[in-house]
C-alpha cells in the first residue's frame, strides 16, 4: 500500500517531468519522512539525468532547510543556492502554475550570507508566501496543503499548545493550522505528509485522540518509512494503547534496518530517528512491564552507539555528542523502572569523561537510588555526591536528549537531571526517616517532570508520580496516593502502574467496589508483564516483598 500512496501522488506533482517521477516521488516521501538527506540524494540522481528539473532542485533546497524535528536545517547556504537555481529554470521550462508558486514561495525561507535575516523571521516569511500559495491552489491539491501545514507547524516546533493541563493554543496559527491539515484529510485521509502532520499537530493537544485514524493510516499502509511508520505511536502513547505503540515501533525498527543495508549517507540526522524509534519502543514497553524487551534493546542501543556513532558530525555540528551520547543513559532508566538494584550495582560506569557526561551523571543516580532502595543509606549518600560532583562537567548543558538539554545550572530546575536531583535526594531522605522533606523532594521531582520541554519519548521515562505514589502509599498516606495516581491516569491513560497504584490506595480505604474495577483494568493493562510488579515503583520495598 505505501508503493500505491506513492505512485498516487505524483499524479499531482512535476506532471511536466515524467520520466523523473519515480525519483521525486521518492524525495517527496523522503521530506515526509523526515529523513532530508535521502530525499537530496534522490534529487541528485534526477539532475543526472535532467539538470533541468526544477522541483528536483526546489526539493533539494527545502530538504536543506529547517523542519520540526530540526529546525536549524542541514545547510541553508546549499538551499539558498538551489532555491535560486530552481527560481531560475522554473523561468525557462514548463512547469504547472502551483509549481511556480512553490519555487517562487521558498525563496524566502534562505537569505544570503546565511544569518543575515534571523531564521524565525525567514520561517514568518515563507509561511506567509505559502499562506498566498495555499489560497489559490490548497483546496484541491493536498501536496500544497501539507507544504503550507509544515510552513505553520515550523513557526513553533513543539509549541503548538501550551502544556498540561491548558492544552491552549500556542500561537495564532494553531488554529489555522488544524484547519488546514483536517480540511485537507477530507480528501486523502492517508496520505502520509498530512497524516504525519496531523499526529506532530494534535499529540501535543487535548484532544490526541482525533488523530487517531491518521495513526491507523501509517499503521496500515507505510511499509518501508520507518519515522512515518513509527509516527502512528505518538498517538497511541497518550490514549493508553502501549501495546500498540510497541508493535509498530518494531516494524519501524525493522524498516529501518532494511533502509540501512540500502542507505548511501552516512553519520546523517537519521541515524537520530533509528535511536529514536528504538527509544520509542522501550518506553512503551516499559508501560506494558516488559523488562526483557526494554533491556534488550536498551543493550541495542549501546551496541549500536559506540564512540564512532556518538561521534559523528553533520557540518560542523558533533551531532553525535550533542543527541547520541544522552541516549545512552536509557538503560540505566530502564533498570531503575524494574527495580533491578543488583544489576545497577553490577554495571560499569564509563570513564571519559569527556565523550559520557550524560551517562556517568545517570549512573550515578541510578547507583544512589539502588542503594537508597537497598536500605543502604551511607553509600547512597556518597553516590548523590559524587552525582553532584558530575552535574560540574559543562558540557552536559550542550547535551540533550531530544527536545530537553540534560542539565544547565544557569537554567535551574530546567533539565533531565534536575528531576534525577529530585528523586535522589527523595528516596535518601525517605529512607532515613526524614518523610516530609522526602516527598517534599519528590514533589518537586513531579512539577520538574512535567515542566521539561514536550517530547516523545518523554525525557523521564518513568513517570516520577509512580515513585511519589508508591512510597506515599507505602508510608500510609493512602489518600494523597490515590489524588497522584488519578492525576497520572489523566495524562497517561489506563497505564499499569497507576492502576495498581490506585487500586492499592482504594483498597486501603475500604473503596471496595471501585478497587475492583480498577484492578480488573490492571489485570488487563499488564497482560504483557514480565516480572512481578508489587507498587507502581519498586523502590517501595516493603510492598513490593
Amino acid at each position: 500500500m505505501a508503493e500505491k500512496l506513492s505512485k498516487d501522488m505524483h499524479k499531482q506533482v512535476i506532471s511536466s517531468f515524467s520520466a523523473c517521477l519515480q525519483l521525486i516521488d521518492s524525495a517527496l516521501l523522503n521530506v515526509f519522512n523526515y529523513n532530508h538527506e535521502q530525499a537530496i540524494l534522490d534529487c541528485k540522481q534526477v539532475l543526472t539525468n535532467d539538470n533541468d528539473c526544477a522541483m528536483a532542485h526546489y526539493l533539494i533546497a527545502y530538504s536543506n532547510a529547517g523542519h520540526y524535528n530540526n529546525i536549524d536545517g542541514l545547510d541553508y547556504a546549499y538551499g539558498f543556492e538551489e532555491a535560486q537555481k530552481a527560481l531560475s529554470v522554473s523561468k525557462k521550462v514548463t512547469l504547472t502554475d502551483w509549481e511556480k508558486v512553490l519555487i517562487e514561495a521558498q525563496v524566502h525561507r534562505f537569505c544570503s550570507p546565511v544569518g543575515s535575516v534571523p531564521l524565525g523571521t525567514l520561517n514568518k516569511n515563507y509561511a506567509n508566501a505559502m499562506r498566498s500559495v495555499y489560497s489559490k491552489f490548497g483546496e484541491n491539491n493536498v501536496v500544497v496543503a501539507a507544504l503550507f501545514a509544515e510552513s505553520l507547524m515550523n513557526l513553533a516546533p513543539w509549541k503548538l499548545w501550551t502544556p498540561y493541563p491548558e492544552y491552549k493554543e500556542g500561537i495564532p496559527e494553531t488554529g489555522e493550522l488544524v484547519k488546514v491539515l483536517e480540511n485537507a484529510l477530507k480528501q486523502s485521509p492517508q496520505h502520509p505528509g498530512l497524516c504525519h502532520f496531523y499526529i506532530h499537530t494534535m499529540e501535543l493537544s487535548a484532544t490526541p485522540e482525533k488523530a487517531l485514524p491518521c495513526a491507523d493510516a501509517l499503521r496500515e499502509t507505510i511499509k518501508d518509512h520507518g519515522h512515518m511508520l513509527h509516527m502512528a505511536s505518538h498517538i497511541d502513547m497518550w490514549v493508553g494503547h502501549y501495546k500498540e505503540a510497541t508493535e509498530v515501533n518494531e516494524l519501524a525498527i525493522l524498516a529501518d534496518k532494511r533502509y540501512m543495508l540500502t542507505s548511501k549517507v552516512e553519520n546523517n540526522f537519521y541515524k537520530i530517528y533509528r535511536m529514536h524509534t528504538i527509544h520509542f519502543t522501550i518506553w512503551a514497553a516499559m508501560f506494558n512491564g516488559q523488562f526483557g524487551k526494554s533491556l534488550q534493546l536498551s543493550e541495542v542501543v549501546l551496541e549500536y552507539l559506540t564512540k564512532e556513532a556518538i561521534t559523528c558530525m553533520i557540518g560542523e555540528m558533533p551531532i553525535g555528542l550533542i543527541y547520541l551520547e544522552p541516549t545512552r543513559i536509557i538503560i540505566w532508566e530502564v533498570l531503575v523502572r524494574f527495580g533491578k538494584w543488583e544489576d545497577i550495582l553490577k554495571r560499569p560506569i564509563e570513564q571519559n569523561k569527556e565523550l559520557y557526561p550524560s551517562n556517568i551523571a545517570m549512573a550515578r543516580y541510578a547507583r544512589g537510588v539502588a542503594y537508597a532502595a537497598l536500605g543502604k543509606v551511607a553509600e547512597a549518600e556518597v553516590e548523590r555526591d559524587l552525582f553532584y560532583e558530575s552535574l560540574k562537567d559543562k558540557t552536559l548543558a550542550k547535551r540533550c536528549l531530544i527536545n530537553n538539554i540534560m542539565y544547565d545550572p544557569e537554567q535551574p530546575g530546567k533539565g533531565i537531571l534536575d528531576v534525577a536531583d529530585s528523586v535522589l535526594n527523595g528516596e535518601i531522605e525517605y529512607r532515613k526517616g526524614n518523610y516530609q522533606q522526602a516527598f517534599d523532594h519528590l514533589r518537586l521531582a513531579v512539577k520538574r517532570d512535567a515542566s521539561l520541554i514536550y517530547d516523545e519519548p518523554w525525557s523521564w521515562m518513568m513517570p516520577t508520580r509512580h515513585v511519589l505514589g508508591a512510597l506515599l502509599l507505602e508510608h500510609g498516606d493512602v489518600q494523597e496516593a490515590e489524588a497522584v495516581y488519578r492525576e497520572d491516569l489523566i495524562q497517561y491513560k489506563d497505564n499499569m502502574w497507576s492502576l495498581l497504584g490506585l487500586h492499592q490506595s482504594l483498597k486501603a480505604q475500604n473503596k471496595l467496589d471501585e478497587a475492583q474495577s480498577v484492578y480488573e483494568k490492571y489485570q488487563k493493562a499488564s497482560v504483557l508483564a514480565d516480572i512481578k510488579v508489587g507498587a507502581s515503583c519498586l523502590c517501595a520495598t516493603k510492598m513490593y516483598s
